[in-house]
């Protein structure tokens, strides 16, 4: 007699705390592109441009896709997600 597969579940999954490396400020410098300039090409108001300088800025797709486009690149060279481990205890 086979024993059935064992099923995952959610509660079975470990947690796992996503965390964003923001990499604009540091292609803007390479590029000498100034913020304000990256506000006009992607048509972004500023209140939107200074919440991306901070280190671990996490933008909604849409401003995500707007920027990288107006920079004629990915957002993946701007922005990647690296997955750690949950702290301990966490749930």
């Amino acid at each position: 007699m086979h024993e059935a597969p064992r099923r995952t579940t959610l509660a079975s999954v470990p947690r796992r705390t996503p965390r964003v490396t923001n990499r604009l400020p540091d292609v803007l410098a390479g590029r000498g592109l100034t913020w304000g300039e990256v506000g006009r090409r992607a048509l972004v108001p500023a209140r939107h441009l200074r919440a991306l300088r901070a280190p671990h800025a996490n933008p909604p797709l849409a401003l995500a896709e707007r920027v990288a486009a107006a920079l004629g690149t990915t957002i993946e060279e701007l922005w990647t997600l690296a997955v750690e481990p949950a702290a301990r205890g966490s749930r």
